[in-house]
């Protein structure tokens, strides 16, 4: 798997914030909409190689997510490993076969939702990687844990590329988050800062203590 140098990763972040801090990338309920940039080959498979450098130390045997969104960063992760990708649905599809279903709630909206997922999805023990493409109260990635858990398996590591800076703690911890998006209180500008990805980049790679980027130099 190519590795992430720390340059390059100054300069994807740096790429990243200039492009979501615009004006019209702010919607309704304090989303960001990032469909563009996750169209974007180039952008999608650096996001990944970035994501999969920082488990690199870690043995995975999948790599999970929700349905729609984040299912082109997981394949960009998953490709970095060559290991398999795994979509939790809403709802099931009679294409799939036997499901397992769980409700978990929704930490932004407080409302009981449900996710499913195929029982040959995962084998017990299976050591998985989730990621997303966005976490607000982190509802979501919580539920996928307790699915995870469902069929006897492992959560190997979480990751998201923008979370949402809350006055609340999220539901779940120990994730790796690239970037991180404050609302003004008017609501025009998107404010975006690093996550705490330096803080997870394994040891040889950087001391992430020393860690200064180009914009907080």
């Amino acid at each position: 798997m190519p590795y992430m140098g720390l340059e390059e990763v100054e300069r994807l972040l740096s790429t990243l914030r200039q492009q979501m801090t615009q004006k019209n990338r702010l919607l309704p309920g304090g989303y960001l909409y990032m469909t563009d940039l996750l169209g974007k080959p180039d952008y999608i498979n650096a996001i990944g190689r970035l994501i999969a450098s920082v488990f690199i130390n870690e043995k995975l045997d999948a790599v999970m997510t929700m349905e729609t969104k984040g299912i082109p960063l997981a394949y960009a992760v998953a490709s970095q490993r060559s290991i398999p990708v795994v979509i939790v649905r809403r709802s099931s599809k009679v294409t799939e076969g036997s499901t397992v279903s769980i409700n978990y709630i929704s930490g932004s909206s407080k409302r009981i939702q449900t996710m499913v997922l195929p029982r040959r999805s995962l084998k017990e023990n299976a050591r998985v990687l989730i990621v997303d493409d966005f976490m607000k109260a982190g509802g979501t990635m919580k539920g996928m844990t307790s699915m995870i858990q469902e069929f006897g398996a492992e959560v190997a590591g979480m990751a998201v590329l923008v979370e949402t800076k809350e006055e609340q703690p999220k539901l779940v911890d120990r994730y790796v988050s690239l970037l991180k998006l404050t609302i003004p209180d008017r609501q025009e500008t998107p404010i975006i800062e690093n996550g705490n990805v330096y803080d997870w980049l394994p040891k040889q790679h950087v001391n992430p203590t020393k860690v200064e980027t180009k914009d907080q130099a």
